[in-house]
């Protein structure tokens, strides 16, 4: 498994530039711009180097979650943003946690779960102006993960602008060759936020591409193969239990119900959660290979599959699945969309991120007849939370927005820019 996984690494680092611009085919001496993903290793002593500082610029925003009044902003494997949102219209940045490797978190009873891309982390934020670190469960989420002896574990790929003349005939579409082998592939549009925390007055909420859910006293955390079961009865002393082998392609978990829905490159997994520390797999819906994320609301489900992403889509549209009968899901309708990424639903409505294309607020009372009624256009968005039936936040590549859903109309109330410098 080791060899084959240094393989797959290996394949990776040779498809790990990005081809932004084309050139003429008849000129080979065409100065274009690319970027460069360099692989960032980082050992286990700097992924479990934690610390608690004042609060900074939101940079590279990931995924999103709110407990109570406060709102807790991902910063892309370096920890999380803490906000004070009593007042939407003006959120006050009150901390940073740093957690090198983190992509996800969850709260519950002002416990909040975190990774450092090797171990779950929780934290008291009682006082969310002053965290408090309180322990780790060691090695839960290293499994299958590339560790280098000499660098670390290879946790992410940075990229690095570069801009240069090169030689045209070796540009066949959107793909490069270099004259010593090595390929530039697009990979845009790869950024994913990632499902939600349960339902209750003790946990809270996240956005529908997340990998962290709770449900009832369990903590279940998907990765690209497994679903990782803990224990947080005790919410401060979280422990591992088990760990349920999914198959590849993993994407995002959200809970509804005891039931635990799964979106994978390949489609939606049904699993029971009956028996908290074993769900078993009732049933799936399979489609197209794409990155989806799933959204489930009485006795439908919703699932979005794009293109132009790490998951080499084909196709952009909105999956309408009957699961009144959980055993056997059924498509009742797909509808076309420009790139959908994170979706929420609330009184027949859903706000859906269409990336680069902005977002859409559809009227989904009949799932056979599914309208879009409102758009936004002029910014990227990835994912969303909707608070009540008004309070809408959503998040994107610029930074972190929340709006006033009026009907279908769309008023901003506050902005968290991310930092351009």
């Amino acid at each position: 498994m080791k060899n084959s996984l240094k393989i797959l690494t290996s394949l990776f680092a040779l498809v790990s530039l990005l081809f932004i611009s084309s050139c003429a085919y008849d000129d080979c001496n065409e100065t274009v711009k690319y970027q460069v993903y360099n692989p960032v290793y980082l050992t286990k002593a700097q992924l479990r180097n934690v610390e608690i500082l004042e609060s900074r610029a939101l940079k590279n925003p990931g995924k999103i979650y709110v407990f109570g009044k406060y709102l807790f902003i991902n910063e892309l494997y370096e920890g999380v943003h803490v906000f004070d949102n009593s007042n939407p219209a003006s959120p006050v940045n009150l901390s940073f946690i740093s957690i090198p490797g983190n992509v996800d978190i969850a709260v519950k009873s002002n416990i909040l779960y975190a990774d450092n891309y090797i171990d779950l982390l929780s934290f008291d934020i009682s006082d969310p102006e002053n965290p408090k670190y309180l322990k780790k469960v060691e090695n839960v989420f290293s499994t299958y993960k590339y560790e280098n002896p000499g660098l670390g574990y290879l946790v992410y790929y940075k990229a690095t602008d570069r801009i240069e003349e090169i030689d045209c005939s070796n540009i066949t579409g959107d793909i490069m060759w270099e004259s010593g082998g090595g390929v530039l592939v697009d990979f845009s549009n790869t950024k994913d936020g990632g499902s939600s925390g349960g339902n209750g007055s003790v946990t809270g909420l996240g956005g529908s591409m997340a990998r962290f859910t709770i449900l009832k006293d369990r903590l279940y955390v998907v990765d690209n193969s497994s679903l990782n079961v803990l224990n947080i009865e005790k919410a401060e002393n979280p422990y591992f239990v088990n760990k349920v082998e999914l198959g590849w392609g993993i994407e995002t978990i959200y809970p509804f119900k005891e039931n635990l829905f799964i979106g994978s490159n390949t489609g939606m997994f049904v699993y029971s959660a009956t028996n908290p520390d074993k769900p078993e797999l009732l049933s799936n819906f399979v489609h197209a290979v794409s990155c989806d994320p799933v959204f489930v609301v009485g006795d439908i489900a919703y699932v979005t599959l794009r293109t132009g992403n790490n998951c080499r889509g084909i196709e952009d549209q909105l999956d309408v699945i009957d699961i009144k009968n959980i055993l056997n899901p059924l498509l009742i309708k797909s509808y076309k969309m420009d790139n959908p990424h994170g979706l929420s639903v609330i009184n027949d409505k859903m706000v859906l991120c269409e990336g680069e294309f902005g977002l859409k607020v559809l009227n989904v009372k009949d799932p056979k007849d599914v309208e879009t009624k409102a758009k936004i256009v002029n910014k990227h968005f990835y994912d969303v939370i909707i608070l009540d039936e008004d309070d809408i936040i959503l998040v994107g590549n610029d930074g972190l927005y929340q709006y006033k859903l009026d009907g279908y109309d769309l008023k901003e109330l506050s902005a968290i820019k991310v930092e351009t410098k």
